[in-house]
C-alpha cells in the first residue's frame, strides 16, 4: 500500500477550509503519509467563466487527486442531516471503483435509523418490524452506523481523523509482515 491519501470530506466548506486541509495534511506528515487536500488544486476562477466550467473543472481535478492517491480518508459524518456528504460519498464510491483502500472517520457510532432519528423524528417500527420514517420509508438496520453502500467497503474508524490514520498506518504495517 502506498502512501498517498486522498483527504474527502467537508472539510472544504469550511470559511477557514485551507488552515484545515494544512492541518490534515501535517497529521497526515506526522505518520509517514502524504496528504492530498480538495483546495490543493488550482482552479481558473477568472471573470467570463461560467459556474459549470468552474465546477467541471473543480470536479476533474479532485478526479485526478483521487486518480494519484493510493488511500481514501473520508469525513464521513453527518453533514447537513443524518447522512455524510455527498460529493464525499460520490468520491468514495469512485475510489472504490478504482481499487483504493478505503477508510472513513466518523465521531457518531449511532445506527442509521437512530440518526434518522435525530435528525427528522418519528422513526417507528411498521408492522413488518422494519424502521420507517414519518413518510413510511424504511430505514436501513443492519447494525451500521452508515448505510450498506458505505459500510461494506469502507474500514469505518469511530474517532478523529487521527484515529483513522494511526488505523491506516497499523493496517499497512500489518500487510508488510
Amino acid at each position: 500500500m502506498g502512501n498517498r491519501i486522498y483527504l474527502a470530506g467537508f472539510e472544504v466548506f469550511y470559511p477557514n477550509a485551507l488552515e484545515i486541509g494544512a492541518n490534515l495534511k501535517a497529521e497526515c506528515a506526522e505518520h509517514g503519509f502524504v496528504g492530498l487536500f480538495p483546495m490543493d488544486n488550482v482552479i481558473n476562477k477568472q471573470p467570463g467563466r461560467s459556474k459549470m466550467e468552474i465546477a467541471s473543472d473543480i470536479f476533474h481535478a479532485n478526479i485526478k487527486l483521487i486518480e494519484n492517491s493510493d488511500i481514501i480518508a473520508a469525513n464521513l459524518n453527518s453533514f447537513r442531516g443524518a447522512e455524510p456528504d455527498s460529493g464525499t460519498v460520490f468520491e468514495v464510491g469512485y475510489a472504490c471503483a478504482l481499487g483504493k483502500k478505503l477508510y472513513g472517520y466518523m465521531s457518531d457510532d449511532s445506527l442509521i435509523w437512530e440518526k434518522v432519528a435525530k435528525h427528522w423524528g418519528d422513526v417507528r417500527l411498521g408492522d413488518n418490524g422494519r424502521y420507517v420514517d414519518k413518510k413510511g420509508m424504511h430505514i436501513e438496520n443492519l447494525g451500521m452506523p452508515i448505510n450498506l453502500m458505505l459500510g461494506v467497503p469502507v474500514k469505518i474508524v469511530i474517532g478523529t481523523f487521527e484515529d483513522c490514520l494511526i488505523q491506516i498506518a497499523k493496517d499497512q504495517a500489518e500487510t508488510a509482515q
